[in-house]
């Protein structure tokens, strides 16, 4: 899925896809955290267009892509930073 929003995944593969290696010493960040999803709606197809979750929602479940299911959501405070993860590959 593209567009607006807080991504997140339950596979640490899918997070490294987005990340860089830093410029001076090669090591990657990604964050582990606890999301608030409430209701969820659930898209099988990508819609880049969605900026907002749909009506009656709180959250959006990405599942177009069989390997990876993406949890969106596109409220601050409903995503809270818990473990910083430094690593390089």
């Amino acid at each position: 899925l593209k567009g607006r929003g807080a991504y997140f995944a339950d596979k640490s593969d899918k997070s490294h896809n987005y990340t860089s290696p830093g410029e001076t010493d090669n090591t990657r960040v990604i964050y582990y955290s606890r999301v608030l999803m409430g209701k969820s709606c659930y898209l099988d197809e990508p819609d880049e267009e969605l900026s907002v979750t749909p009506k009656d929602c709180h959250s959006v479940i990405g599942r177009h892509d069989k390997n990876y299911t993406e949890y969106i959501v596109y409220r601050y405070g409903q995503a809270l930073p818990y473990l910083k993860i430094v690593y390089t590959v």
